[in-house]
């Protein structure tokens, strides 16, 4: 994307929110334009809030996924791939694919993933080069059957993952797969859609003109549809079950 489509992109989103402060003056956050500079302070508050709120947050977050059809589990960063492990031993799932490891930010997962007899191999983005690191999947395969993210953001008053595009973190791996389980760590977890809003607007304000927008992809819950017949079935359309593992 050239530096001119970028600018066109912010200036028309700047005609849009100041034609929507006359018709919804109530709504403060996009009343007008806001410098990048208040921005920065509300995302800088919210993150604060986010990480001192963690302990209040998580059950009402657990409740909330479970509530759609999820699943929760509690964990050190130690005990991260013993219960990966033991969600994927007790399906009888032995393959799995991954965000790029240094994303996930537990180093050696992989490789203690493969002694619980879980073999798991990192994806990255069309176009990124691996370097060299080991065995790494354009894309996630059709034979994965677990596939493992860390998350950008989670909402405690819907159960909700929220997922961005990006280097090491391919978006079939949410999607694909059997099973989904989602790392989520303190100052994740957001206590509402607006905050994860504002969070993403103050990102979209610092880009550098022409970079690459990134896809955002809220998840809540396993995949389901009643299409068929008006049956309810799940892990049609992405995965039949949805995993957190809360780490702390």
């Amino acid at each position: 994307m050239s530096p001119e489509v970028g600018q066109d992109q912010a200036a028309a989103l700047q005609r849009i929110r100041a034609a929507l402060a006359g018709k919804c003056p109530a709504s403060a956050p996009f009343a007008g334009v806001v410098e990048t500079e208040d921005w920065r302070e509300r995302a800088r508050r919210v993150r604060a809030e986010a990480f001192r709120r963690w302990g209040e947050l998580l059950p009402r977050f657990g409740a909330e996924l479970e509530g759609v059809g999820g699943n929760m589990h509690l964990a050190g960063e130690a005990d991260v791939a013993a219960v990966i492990g033991q969600i994927a031993n007790d399906r009888g799932l032995t393959r799995g694919v991954s965000w790029g490891e240094e994303v996930l930010g537990l180093p050696g997962l992989l490789a203690r993933l493969k002694v619980e007899g879980v073999e798991v191999g990192e994806t990255l983005s069309p176009g990124v080069s691996d370097s060299g690191r080991g065995e790494i999947l354009y894309g996630a395969p059709s034979w994965a059957e677990v596939g493992l993210t860390g998350v950008d953001y989670a909402i405690a008053a819907s159960g909700s993952l929220v997922l961005q595009s990006g280097s090491g973190k391919n978006r079939l791996v949410s999607c694909l797969p059997t099973i989904h389980i989602a790392i989520l760590k303190p100052g994740q977890l957001l206590e509402s859609l607006e905050e994860v809003g504002i969070l993403l607007e103050s990102e979209s304000n610092q880009a550098l003109p022409g970079e690459t927008s990134r896809v955002v992809d809220f998840i809540t819950g396993p995949s389901r549809t009643a299409d068929i017949e008006m049956s309810l079935t799940r892990g049609i359309h992405g995965p039949k079950e949805v995993h957190v593992i809360a780490v702390s």
